[in-house]
């Protein structure tokens, strides 16, 4: 009987160790699933981040087209975050920073419009892309305004306004200056029109005094035909343009009518009389060359010539060109109702009801002064409206139609892609 105890507590003990063992397994193995679940992520979060590209900046920032260059970069790097960016003070073409020669980065974006500055950049083995049209390094690739279509808004603009005479003013030394020049030339040439230019010494260049500058420039407008629609190659000339004519006694825009290209905001809003001017891309520009370096950096391109002309955004009227150059009265009469009330949603017939003239001599006289049919004034009058609000208002798309004078919105957009090639809604975020 005592052996059955003692063998029977010998069993439980043993039973109750291996008991015993098996939960302190159990609790041993939890706790391994538990650390090994801590570890895994502690190393996911102590993994190295990815390395951020090292890039360099050489735009200046004193005037408003680098500057919208430099916000497109901005607005790229703030989506993807992966950069660190060199951007040192400069002005215009000055002369590259010491450091650029032995800098150990990933990509430059640069506008590369000096001798001095093309050399740094031919020696530095690293992605470039150029945004500046002198292409004084042929074999990056570069992102430019598009300056024929820039002409042709110009062109339009003043035509739309009853110019017959028309002339160009722009700096030597500049391919977008020359090639501005060169297609709005050829508008006025497709359209049976002379054109008149007028070409300034370039700010790089040792040129005579500014009094001797300035009294050529006098001379030229002094002689050209009038009422004349002067079209500038950038703000910077066009300002110095409305001064002289100031000078001289021309009255703007009921003589001559000035528009410029870079629509900026402080130079167009101190001159006298406040400056019409093209919006060029410069934000889309310098959003797609970051783009472009960054797929450069990573190997998705091939470090080749490819080119990106950026359409510009439209025009932006003001003061010195608010006139119409009609001489027909009925016809400038036409035109100033269709601009004081082409919003309010009026048809051809309101124009007739409104001049007393019948259908087809409107129509034809009409085409004959401006080059368009009411119809299509109308239609281009109510896209300003619709472009300004898209770019100066919070306002909804369906309220933009209903302001600009369209019945429908979706006609609205349908018209917008057509004339500008974009859609409202994407033409708004390219802007704000």
């Amino acid at each position: 009987m005592g052996v059955r105890n003692k063998f029977g507590k010998g069993i439980y003990l043993i039973a109750s160790v291996a008991i015993g063992l098996c939960l302190c397994h159990d609790k041993l193995r939890k706790k391994d699933e538990v650390f090994n679940k801590q570890w895994t992520l502690m190393s996911k979060q102590t993994r190295p981040t990815k390395q951020r590209k090292s890039v360099a900046l050489l735009i200046e920032t004193s005037n408003a087209y680098a500057r919208g260059l430099l916000e497109g970069i901005v607005e790229y790097q703030l989506q993807r975050d992966s950069w660190s960016v060199f951007l040192p003070e400069q002005e215009r073409g000055a002369t590259p920073p010491r450091w650029l020669r032995s800098w150990r980065g990933d990509g430059v974006i640069a506008r590369i419009e000096t001798a001095e500055i093309a050399r740094c950049i031919s020696r530095l083995d690293l992605p470039v892309v150029d945004l500046s049209s002198s292409r004084r390094v042929s074999d990056i690739p570069w992102v430019e305004t598009d300056d024929q279509a820039i002409a042709a808004l110009a062109f339009e603009h003043l035509v739309e306004r009853g110019f017959r005479h028309f002339a160009f003013c722009g700096p030597k030394g500049f391919n977008w200056s020359t090639w501005r020049m060169g297609h709005f030339v050829a508008q006025c040439q497709n359209a049976g029109l002379k054109c008149d230019c007028f070409q300034t010494e370039s700010p790089f260049s040792k040129a005579p005094n500014k009094t001797s500058k300035l009294a050529n420039l006098e001379a030229w407008l002094t002689k050209l035909p009038k009422p004349l629609g002067l079209f500038c190659a950038y703000d910077i000339q066009a300002q110095i343009v409305l001064d002289t004519c100031r000078n001289l006694g021309l009255p703007v825009p009921e003589q001559i009518a000035v528009i410029g290209v870079d629509n900026d905001p402080l130079l167009c809003d101190l001159s006298h009389p406040s400056l019409t001017s093209v919006a060029p891309d410069a934000r889309g520009a310098g959003f797609h060359a970051a783009q472009l370096l960054d797929d450069l950096m990573n190997g998705c391109v091939d470090n080749g010539v490819t080119s990106q002309l950026m359409k510009p955004l439209g025009i932006v009227q003001r003061q010195s060109t608010d006139i119409t150059a009609v001489s027909n009265s009925h016809i400038a009469d036409a035109i100033r109702f269709i601009r004081n009330h082409a919003c309010d949603g009026i048809n051809v017939g309101d124009v007739l009801k409104h001049i007393h003239l019948s259908r087809r001599s409107l129509e034809s006289q009409f085409l004959h002064e401006t080059g368009k049919t009411p119809h299509d004034m109308i239609a281009s009058v109510r896209m300003d409206r619709a472009q300004r609000l898209l770019q100066q208002s919070e306002l909804s798309l369906d309220e933009i139609a209903q302001h600009a004078g369209f019945e429908h919105t979706e006609y609205m957009s349908v018209v917008f892609k057509k004339r500008f090639g974009i859609s409202p809604g994407r033409y708004r975020r390219q802007v704000k």
